[in-house]
């Protein structure tokens, strides 16, 4: 036993590494070179990169529900407690970087109303108790659909979509920018393309390895969740920093920019993990119960 721990704590420290570099070197990296070319906002940016910082609660969740109601439970509270730690990975995110004063800009109203929704609304379903069944799942679904258009209607009348530049080209005398453009595309679609396999990879294996060693100390499902949810905010932990230390000393504008993308990254990653994931795996969970697989797969 203590020889399946120590290889299941040096697993869990590996796939934290690894998933610091994935998010680092690759996706951030990838899905800024991207940005550039394409004249993306930095709210469009701060949203796919909380899409893609989700994958590890995805990978967890889809897992616990095809083993059964109780372990259901466990990816439930990594839904929800990822939620909160979210939030507190990106004020001290704000706090390191002294950026408290740019949530007071009345720009931010909407993200940080969708941020505050995004944590209650777990909280309150452990509360009230509600069963898993398809009414919740199409009921959170639309919670997130909701979210889309309200967001996407808010930020056409706020002017943030129009913050949208025209795609770089190179500016060369020799008339090759068209030859080198789309080469610089691919090389970085392909950088951000290996960085999201990996991301998921690494949720995977620290998923794996974190639930290893909570089985073998005999945890409760909801303490489970708890400790799957701290392990799986990596992504947006290392995203927040890095996003803000990439900002440090480039003017006032690209200071706010950063804030606009690091809280879209905030509530998108929040609201895909209950309105988005979470749903998926309760379905997933309703299916498996239907066909039996739960009790096969180990219910």
């Amino acid at each position: 036993m203590s020889r399946d721990l120590g290889v299941a704590l040096l697993e869990l420290f590996l796939s934290i590494g690894f998933t610091i570099v994935a998010v680092r070197l690759l996706v951030i990296n990838g899905l800024e070179r991207l940005a550039q070319a394409l004249g993306w906002s930095a709210k469009t940016k701060g949203q796919i990169l909380g899409y893609a910082t989700s994958l590890p609660e995805l990978v967890a969740v889809l897992a616990t529900a095809l083993n059964g109601r109780e372990s259901l439970a466990g990816g439930f509270w990594n839904i929800a407690s990822s939620n909160v730690i979210n939030l507190v990975l990106f004020l001290a995110a704000v706090v390191f970087y002294l950026r408290h004063w740019e949530l007071l800009n009345p720009r931010f109203i909407e993200e940080i109303s969708f941020c505050g929704f995004s944590v209650l609304l777990p909280l309150v379903l452990a509360a009230t108790g509600v069963s898993p069944s398809l009414v919740l799942v199409v009921a959170l679904l639309g919670c997130f659909l909701g979210y889309q258009l309200l967001d996407h209607n808010l930020a056409e009348l706020q002017g943030k979509r129009g913050q949208e530049s025209d795609p770089q080209v190179l500016d060369t005398d020799e008339g090759i920018a068209g030859e080198q453009t789309s080469p610089s595309q691919g090389t970085t679609l392909v950088l951000l393309l290996v960085g999201t396999v990996a991301l998921a990879t690494a949720g995977y294996r620290l998923g794996n390895s974190a639930e290893l060693l909570i089985e073998a100390i005999q945890l409760p499902a909801w303490l489970v969740g708890c400790c799957l949810g701290l392990v799986t905010s990596l992504p947006e932990l290392t995203s927040f920093f890095e996003l803000y230390g990439r900002s440090t000393g480039q003017g006032e504008t690209r200071k706010l920019d950063a804030t606009q993308a690091n809280l879209d990254t905030l509530v998108s990653s929040n609201m895909a993990n209950i309105g988005l994931i979470y749903p998926v795996g309760l379905a997933v969970f309703q299916v498996s119960e239907w066909l039996g697989l739960d009790a096969l797969i180990g219910a």
